[in-house]
């Protein structure tokens, strides 16, 4: 679907981890002509991109900076990119402190990071009929829970739409001490 000969791919979180790795492995395969590195900070994209071109010998790399926990970003970050998109990897993720303050949409930044700006970016593609084959999302052990890093899964009364608004608005911990390994889960599951 892509306007180049070969496949193009869009990777959000490629400056680390499995979003690099991902980059890397595509581009070991001649069909991939272009990996659009999406990255909310230039200087650890810059830093990937160099790397992947010096690790594959292969200058098929952008960079398109995009923050995935900013709706605002993510639009921009889209209306950047020419052309269609045949595979999309919505990896991006975050765990931490400061992750349960709300974004400008009102959301967590756990969840506006790791659900909502990949929402609000595989809708844009949808929109626009930019999505040429596929798409995956990346999730997480932390659904299940890994007790080996003393993350327990979510736990939830009764997974009504009411009880999911307070993970998204972050209220859930209202009346208790912020579990980032919980809220982390919560949002992947």
């Amino acid at each position: 679907m892509s306007t180049l000969p070969g496949k193009t791919v869009l990777i959000t979180g490629a400056n680390a981890g499995i979003g690099k790795e991902v980059a890397r492995q595509l581009a070991s395969r001649p069909e991939i002509a272009r990996v659009h590195l999406a990255c909310r900070n230039q200087q650890r994209a810059s830093a990937a991109k160099a790397e992947l071109e010096a690790r594959t010998g292969r200058t098929i790399f952008d960079i398109v900076l995009m923050d995935v926990a900013d709706l605002d970003s993510v639009r921009a970050g889209l209306a950047g990119i020419d052309g269609s998109i045949d595979a999309l990897v919505m990896n991006a993720g975050v765990i931490g402190p400061n992750t349960l303050g709300l974004t400008a949409d009102g959301v967590t930044t756990v969840f506006a990071t790791n659900v909502l700006g990949h929402v609000d970016l595989l809708e844009g593609l949808l929109a626009e009929g930019r999505l040429g084959e596929v798409a995956v999302f990346a999730g997480s052990e932390a659904v299940r829970g890994v007790p080996k890093l003393r993350m327990k899964g979510p736990s939830f009364v009764s997974t009504s739409a009411d009880e999911l608004a307070t993970v998204i608005d972050g209220s859930y911990f209202a009346n208790s001490k912020p579990d980032f390994n919980l809220a982390f889960g919560q949002a992947k599951y």
